[in-house]
């Protein structure tokens, strides 16, 4: 949260403000900052890293261009890189393994 509360005139939305200080939620270049120095982050990496996740989680890949707001599939896929497990999975609809019994 940001050190001050926000004035009349610059008042964020309602979800901007923290309901326990009445602080106003800081700015992406403010989180920038206050991420790289004290968590040695950056944004952008965090932005993959979540995006990759969801990747690994095989949710579609709408969704997570509609969370990371990428308009352009071919830039969103870049997080989407499926495992060995989701190939393995894609195989067997394909080619299903002859029950015997």
């Amino acid at each position: 949260m940001s050190e001050r509360r926000p004035v009349p005139a610059r008042r964020p939305a309602a979800a901007d403000i923290c309901q326990h200080t009445g602080r106003a939620r800081p700015g992406y270049d403010r989180a920038r900052v206050l991420l790289d120095k004290y968590a040695g982050l950056d944004l952008h990496q965090l932005r993959h890293s979540a995006a990759t996740h969801l990747g690994d989680a095989e949710i579609p890949l709408q969704l997570i261009m509609g969370k990371t707001r990428h308009k352009n599939p071919r830039t969103a896929m870049r997080y989407v890189k499926p495992g060995a497990e989701a190939i393995a999975k894609v195989t067997e609809v394909l080619a299903p393994r002859r029950r015997t019994h």
